[in-house]
C-alpha cells in the first residue's frame, strides 16, 4: 500500500533531464512548469486576447448594424409622416374639388332653363336669318322688276 507513496518520495528514479525541465517558474506560485505548460499558457492568453478581440469588433459591428436599422427605421417613420400629411392634404383638396363641382353641377341645374331657352332662341334667330334672307332676295327681284316698269 505504500509502495504508491514510496515511489511518490523516491526522487532517485526520476531522471535529472525531467527535474531540470519542471524547474520553478518565478511567479507562479511555486509550481513546477515544463516548457509545454509555459506554451499552453501562452497559446491560451493569445487565445483569450484574440478571443477578447474578436468580441470587441463583433460588439462594434453589431452595435453599427443596430445603428443602421434604427437609422432605417427613424426614416420610414418620417416618410410615413409625411406621407399621412400628403394624403391628409389630398383628402381634403379632393373634398374642396367635390364641393365645387357640387356647386357647379346645382348652379348648372339652375341654368339648364334658360340655356333650353337660348337654344330655341338660337333657332328662332337662324329661322329668322333665313326668312331675311328670302324676303331680301325677293325684295331684289321686285325692285328689278319695277325698274323694269319705270323704263317702260
Amino acid at each position: 500500500m505504500l509502495g504508491f507513496m514510496d515511489q511518490a518520495m523516491d526522487t532517485k528514479e526520476i531522471p535529472v533531464a525531467e527535474i531540470q525541465a519542471a524547474a520553478v517558474v518565478p511567479g507562479g506560485n511555486g509550481v513546477a512548469r515544463t516548457k509545454e505548460s509555459e506554451k499552453a499558457d501562452s497559446d491560451m492568453e493569445r487565445l483569450e486576447r484574440v478571443s477578447h478581440d474578436l468580441f470587441d469588433k463583433l460588439s462594434v459591428y453589431l452595435q453599427t448594424e443596430l445603428s443602421g436599422t434604427q437609422d432605417t427605421y427613424a426614416l420610414m417613420e418620417e416618410l410615413n409622416t409625411i406621407t399621412i400629411d400628403q394624403y391628409s392634404n389630398l383628402t381634403h383638396s379632393s373634398t374642396q374639388i367635390k364641393d365645387s363641382l357640387h356647386d357647379l353641377d346645382v348652379k348648372y341645374k339652375l341654368l339648364l332653363p334658360y340655356l333650353e331657352q337660348l337654344n330655341q332662341l338660337d333657332v328662332s334667330v337662324a329661322s329668322l336669318e333665313q326668312a331675311t334672307l328670302r324676303l331680301d332676295a325677293y325684295t331684289k327681284v321686285l325692285e328689278s322688276k319695277f325698274k323694269k316698269l319705270e323704263k317702260r
